[in-house]
């Protein structure tokens, strides 16, 4: 062994002091940190692994939002009962509003958290336009994009107006039926039914009971003769008219109610 070096006697002995490392330093310090984050990784993983539990902080109210003539709203509830259950952070707010859409009488959803126990669903409701002729003799409705959305209605819905046409049609004749519209509203008249047949013939009957012929060809057209020809020959007999037939290339043919066809002048 050898003899370890005594300072004289009033002299502070020496410190040994260990070369500094750069590597040795940024290992201690790289350590330092894996502790760290280590430990705040832990923490947020049982943090978020406890909120994702359905019990902590539950969904305890469902609020609906929305104007309502026809939804039936214990319906929609009874919907949204299964996917709204669960806790504030891992309610499925997706599957809720697929939940609110699936049902006949609803156009749209939006769904939304509101601290720290509700759930907000707000509801845009169909607007239906028309009455839909199925081929099997029932009905549906449609609504204002032409889309079929429910197989039956209220009986309120009897005055709204009748489309028929062959299955997949509805788009088409909703299209028609607003262009149509516009043009006989500005006459005082209606549409009470429209559609076309395996052919493509369009017909239409109005709001009085006059029934018209449009053909297969350009229904705007043709019913801009009508339009025109209306309140200079036929507005003041139309109790009188049965139907008429616009498939004439420069003018249209009248067919009168039996018994009821103006006198012919001589």
């Amino acid at each position: 062994m050898g003899a370890r070096r005594i300072p004289p006697k009033g002299q502070k002995p020496q410190r040994q002091w260990t070369p500094w490392s750069p590597a040795g330093w940024l290992n201690r310090r790289l350590l330092g940190a894996l502790v760290l984050f280590g430990g705040l990784g832990s923490l947020l993983g049982w943090g978020g692994w406890a909120l994702a539990q359905p019990d902590t902080l539950p969904i305890r109210a469902v609020q609906v939002k929305g104007e309502f003539r026809h939804l039936d709203q214990g319906e929609l509830h009874a919907a949204l009962a299964g996917p709204a259950s669960g806790g504030f952070f891992n309610v499925d707010v997706r599957a809720v509003k697929r939940a609110a859409e699936s049902l006949p009488w609803v156009d749209r959803a939006s769904v939304r958290r509101v601290w720290p126990d509700t759930l907000r669903v707000t509801v845009v409701e169909q607007v239906p336009m028309a009455r839909w002729r199925r081929d099997d003799g029932g009905m549906a409705l449609v609504n204002v994009r032409g889309e079929l959305f429910a197989t039956a209605g209220p009986e309120a819905l009897a005055s709204l107006p009748l489309f028929h046409a062959p299955a997949g049609a509805a788009e088409t004749v909703a299209v028609r039926y607003q262009r149509l519209s516009a043009s006989l509203a500005a006459l005082g008249l209606s549409v009470r039914e429209l559609g076309f047949n395996q052919r493509r013939a369009w017909s239409l009957r109005l709001d009085n009971g006059v029934q018209l012929l449009l053909g297969r060809g350009d229904g705007e057209a043709v019913l801009d003769r009508f339009v025109s020809a209306w309140p200079l020959a036929l507005a003041a007999r139309s109790e009188a008219i049965e139907r008429v037939d616009l498939r004439y290339t420069n003018g249209f043919a009248v067919r009168w109610k039996a018994g009821m066809a103006p006198a012919e002048s001589g």
